[in-house]
């Protein structure tokens, strides 16, 4: 078996803004379609462009720096790999809680949440930690 070379920090860079930049504009639109099919009043603050470019952008941002970290604690890449994931999986999983919690929210931003925005929500939750995940998990080139 061939060693595996890790991600130089200009490729880690890069797949940082590749994530970043294909967040953003796919969560506006997705955000945009959801406050529609959802039926939550106007300008529901979840669904309003700030909290989405900020999620969209600081997903693939907590990604890259739990990568490095891991990076530099750990060398082997495919148990880098698999740390990686289960920490994405568990992140995740603690990131879907915030929807949920909405029902039970008495902030007037989040009124008339209905159950379809939590699953919305959800949604865009995974597809930020899926998106980040990947575009730093790549076959690595051989050395």
């Amino acid at each position: 078996m061939s060693s595996l070379t890790p991600l130089t920090f200009p490729e880690i860079l890069g797949r940082f803004v590749l994530a970043a930049g294909l967040l953003v504009p796919l969560n506006l639109v997705l955000a945009f379609v959801f406050s529609r099919l959802t039926n939550v009043p106007p300008g529901f603050a979840p669904f309003t462009s700030a909290p989405i470019i900020a999620g969209s952008v600081a997903g693939p941002l907590i990604s890259t720096v739990g990568y490095l970290l891991l990076w530099t604690f750990i060398r082997d890449q495919r148990v880098l790999h698999l740390v990686f994931i289960a920490g994405g999986i568990a992140l995740l999983v603690a990131s879907c809680n915030l929807p949920w919690r909405l029902t039970y929210s008495a902030s007037p931003r989040f009124t008339g949440v209905t159950i379809a925005a939590q699953f919305a929500l959800g949604l865009l939750h995974t597809i930020v930690v899926g998106v980040s995940v990947i575009s730093l998990l790549r076959r690595q080139r051989p050395s």
